[in-house]
């Protein structure tokens, strides 16, 4: 059924049949009821030419040739004789013409694209329903002349065609009418098609341009001026009232005169009263601007707007001391970091470097050997939590070197993903991949990124509960790509997703395993730095870690 409402051929074989089936219905219909008047609906009935209403009508007191008359009595006996079937052939008529025209209505505008206006239903509501209405006016002045004038139309070959055209013609008009009015208003466009809406949205739119004008001139004229226009209008009402006085009571001018001093001195306390609130508004601008160094001189400023004033001075100081205050502090937690990391290089690899030469040795002390791994162990843990240290120092502070290059991220997933394949097995973590057809290019600095993708994985298989999958998805977007991390955490997630991304902050917060806190920090930051970003999202113990790279 979907493909007969979308057909066209469907569609203008409905419309031609239903036209058909109309005229149909329309001339069974009246033959009909003019036997039932002429006849009634006795079967038994004689046909009497010369007596009945269509020769009083139509023959009556003309002049008509043999050949004319002739075909009058044929007519006549053909309505004679299908007095018995027009009606109900009328009736058949009726109900194809309905079922014709609930298709066409039920198809109009539908395509196999969907729902759409094409070809005249793209036309101006008015114009065209004007069209139409002068194509049925036409034919209901055809049909009206030929109904009036038939006996003197010289032969009833031409007047049967001209109605049954007049007829085709008004039904065709009523049909196309109802076939746009019900695609237009499938496609939710009847009211935005028409003329009236465009001349009506054309006059919003001079409103609308006017009124920013218009705004944009009043904005544009200062303060003082505004309030003088204001005097200048209520001294202009003012004075004509005095005028109006002074003429009908017989006052003197000089109560005008007095009147006009007082407006005077208003408009003096009026313009005093702009150029203050002017100075107020720069000073805000300045603000939100971020000056932080401008200040409102509030010497000449009165009562309120004075205190006003000294807020906001106050306002700027205490700002510029806040940004001051956090610039200092960011500064020296960089610099502190940086500092120690570089001073606890020098005996750290000292301390590595004699732990490798001890390991050398031929120790017998089972007790010493052990002692031995175990400052092995925590010598390597300190060096990687000085390197972090000094990673994070730079990632934050914007000094780290960043070559941004056209990478394939899936080639790098999937070497991320053996290089991890076998610490993921020994850990009891189920990798489940999910990566697209061919290649997913982004713009990235490669070394950094995997200095992401390695902490990332390195946390799936210190903190990933054992007997579970580890989901790795890469998603191609319109301008980059997205990866997606998800796993289940081994120990409780008890803090809040933004605090875990904060420095020297882990999941685990008896600080029982490896780790220095630093992992997710550095990550970001190194996103960031690419250009990129990094979500962090905590679902109970599912933790779940979207990276967002450019293309």
């Amino acid at each position: 059924m979907k493909k007969l409402l979308e057909s066209k051929g469907w569609r203008a074989l409905a419309l031609f049949l239903c036209l058909v089936f109309g005229l149909m219905t329309v001339a069974c219909g009246a033959c009909g009821l003019y036997d039932y008047f002429e006849f009634g609906m006795d079967p038994g009935a004689e046909p009497n030419y010369t007596e009945s209403d269509f020769y009083y009508a139509y023959v009556h007191e003309r002049p008509l040739s043999s050949r004319l008359e002739d075909g009058y009595v044929n007519l006549y006996m053909f309505l004679f004789n299908g007095r018995m079937v027009f009606l109900p052939l009328a009736g058949a008529g009726l109900l194809l013409t309905l079922a014709l025209f609930a298709f066409l209505l039920a198809s109009a505008g539908r395509t196999p694209e969907g729902v759409e206006l094409r070809g005249v239903h793209r036309w101006p509501l008015e114009v065209y329903a004007g069209l139409l209405a002068a194509v049925f006016l036409v034919g209901l002045m055809v049909l009206f002349w030929i109904v009036e004038e038939i006996g003197y139309i010289a032969y009833l070959g031409i007047a049967i065609p001209g109605l049954a055209a007049a007829v085709l013609a008004m039904g065709a008009a009523v049909l196309l009418l109802c076939m746009t009015l019900a695609a237009r208003i499938r496609a939710g466009q009847w009211w935005k098609n028409t003329v009236c809406y465009f001349l009506l949205r054309l006059c919003g739119r001079l409103l609308r341009a006017l009124g920013r004008t218009l705004i944009a001139a009043v904005r544009a004229i200062p303060v003082a001026w505004k309030l003088a226009l204001v005097f200048c209008g209520v001294s202009l009402i003012n004075i004509f009232g005095i005028v109006l006085m002074v003429e009908s009571r017989g006052y003197e001018g000089f109560w005008l005169f007095a009147l006009f001093l007082v407006d005077l001195a208003g408009l003096a306390a009026s313009l005093l009263l702009g150029v203050q609130l002017r100075r107020l508004r720069q000073a805000g601008q300045a603000m939100a601007a971020g000056d932080l160094s401008y200040t409102v001189d509030t010497q000449k400023l009165w009562g309120e707007l004075k205190a006003h004033g000294e807020d906001l001075n106050a306002v700027r100081a205490g700002l510029s001391r806040a940004v001051n205050e956090r610039m200092r502090s960011e500064r020296f937690k960089t610099e502190l970091i940086t500092n120690v990391s570089h001073d606890l290089k020098t005996p750290l690899t000292s301390i590595v470097n004699y732990v490798d030469l001890l390991k050398k040795e031929e120790i017998e002390s089972p007790q010493a050997r052990e002692y031995i791994k175990v400052l092995d162990r925590q010598s390597q843990r300190l060096r990687k939590l000085t390197e972090d240290l000094v990673d994070a120092s730079k990632a934050s502070s914007g000094v780290l070197p960043v070559s941004l290059e056209t990478l394939d991220l899936r080639e790098l997933v999937t070497q991320a993903g053996g290089e991890y394949a076998e610490r993921l097995s020994r850990a009891g973590v189920e990798t489940v991949t999910t990566l697209p057809e061919g290649e997913c290019p982004i713009r990235a600095d490669g070394r950094l990124l995997w200095r992401v993708l390695d902490n990332l994985f390195l946390n799936v298989c210190k903190y990933a509960q054992s007997g579970t999958r580890f989901y790795v998805n890469l998603q191609p977007m319109d301008h980059g790509a997205a990866l997606t991390l998800r796993n289940i955490s081994r120990e409780p997630l008890n803090i809040p997703a933004e605090e875990l991304m904060e420095r020297f902050v882990r999941g685990d917060r008896s600080r029982s395993g490896e780790g220095s806190g630093l992992g997710l920090s550095i990550a970001r930051s190194l996103m960031e730095c690419m250009g990129g970003s990094l979500d962090l999202s905590l679902d109970g113990d599912l933790f779940k870690v979207t990276l967002y790279f450019p293309q």
